[in-house]
């Protein structure tokens, strides 16, 4: 899959190293720059954090966001490992510098896989150093294998791109995701502060630094991959990342004040908004999309956080599977959600249609309302007419496959 805007001075690939269950599957990615490059990341805000998390995060605040390439695997999480699994994970990392002759802090490491398991170390080298062999050579825009080399139990990759100008110079945005299952992402930045595994990787050749690159990622994070759900679990390895080289020869972004922040912050949130609604789209035994949208709040965090708990409802995820529009089961998890609201002035939408009325029902077509919820994309919008702020969260059905994607997930 030829990328039709890959950024300058970045390689990517991907390969099997037989670090996956699955026979001959890809589980091994490279990302790298070319150039010494500025990054952004955002990590997983679960109290057990994987041992790539802490070494990743570790690095990024002591060399203040700089970084020359992240190496990831897929088949084993490195999670509750202990001190031999962060002693892996720095291995892998030197296998990595030491080949391209970077320095070993500006290698970062993500994992996804099963929990508890460590890494085989002798498998990862060997992958390393192909992945080497193949960059060494040049410029590698092989993207859409690393994509796929970061992928667990999910059905497709995942990809998005686009382009902006910059003072009249062309700019360049690609990033890959993962995520299928154990999504329910609360990302933070490497301090801790707001703003499934789930991996991201953005590059672009943008000229920006890491601190305002931060900002941008903190901020379109929270406004995507927070509001995604599959199954309400946060994973122990949720990571995004933004690597910026500059290499477009785009003049540098020094401000948030500037229009050429502004301008690379939407683009940013197209790129991770796309990708958050293909992480929902491609949940574990999913067969449709459902997006939850929470409007006339008194707050956007009071609306996120019902539009959260409605996401994450079983009943309400099986109910859209089933294409039953039991509204009730909406307004029984806005009920539980902790948000403050009026029951009779509750209104809730399925699509166009007008299911509940100030809080009760009102009279409308089960077998239009059926059809509806038979769609591959549906929408549930309430509006609580106690404010203007609103919020959404995307998410998916529960299904049979699911239960059965899980419950044999380890073994």
């Amino acid at each position: 899959m030829k990328s039709k805007f890959w950024p300058r001075g970045f390689s990517a690939s991907g390969l099997s190293a037989g670090l996956s269950k699955k026979k001959n599957k890809k589980d091994m990615a490279l990302f790298v720059s070319h150039v010494p490059a500025h990054a952004a990341a955002v990590f997983t805000n679960n109290q057990v954090k994987a041992a790539p998390i802490l070494l990743t995060q570790d690095r990024q605040v002591k060399t203040r966001g700089k970084v020359r390439a992240v190496v990831c695997n897929s088949g084993s999480a490195n999670a509750a490992t202990g001190k031999p699994g962060l002693q892996d994970a720095i291995a892998c990392s030197k296998w990595v510098s030491d080949g391209l002759s970077f320095p070993k802090d500006e290698v970062w490491v993500a994992s996804t896989g099963v929990i508890g398991t460590r890494i085989n170390l002798s498998k990862y080298e060997k992958g390393v150093k192909q992945l080497i062999a193949q960059v060494k050579k040049g410029p590698v825009e092989a993207g859409a294998m690393a994509a796929e080399a970061i992928m667990t139990t999910d059905t497709k990759i995942k990809i998005a791109e686009t382009s902006i100008m910059i003072d009249g110079t062309q700019v360049r945005v690609w990033g890959c995701a993962k995520g299928a299952g154990m999504i329910h992402p609360d990302l933070r930045g490497p301090r801790g502060q707001l703003h499934a595994t789930m991996l991201v990787f953005i590059l672009t050749d943008a000229n920006i630094k890491s601190s305002l690159a931060q900002r941008a990622l903190e901020w379109v994070a929270d406004k995507t991959f927070n509001c995604v759900s599959v199954d309400g679990d946060t994973s122990t390895n949720d990571f995004v990342c933004v690597i910026a080289n500059g290499e477009s020869g785009a003049k540098e972004i020094k401000t948030l004040n500037e229009k050429s922040y502004a301008t690379f912050r939407t683009a940013l949130l197209g790129i991770c908004d796309t990708l958050s609604t293909k992480i929902a789209e491609d949940g574990e035994g999913a067969s449709k999309l459902v997006q939850i949208i929470v409007e006339g709040a008194r707050s956007e965090h009071s609306a996120r956080t019902m539009a959260s708990v409605i996401a994450s409802s079983p009943l309400v995820k099986t109910a859209c599977h089933g294409a039953d529009p039991n509204w009730g089961r909406v307004l029984a998890a806005m009920g539980r959600s902790g948000v403050k609201f009026e029951q009779s002035k509750v209104k809730i939408w399925l699509g166009d249609m007008l299911v509940c009325h100030y809080g009760m029902e009102k009279v409308f077509s089960e077998a239009d309302a059926i059809q509806y919820l038979k769609k591959k994309s549906v929408v549930i919008r309430v509006n609580l007419g106690l404010g203007k702020q609103w919020s959404q969260y995307k998410t998916c059905d529960f299904t049979g496959q699911y239960v059965g994607i899980n419950a044999g997930y380890r073994t």
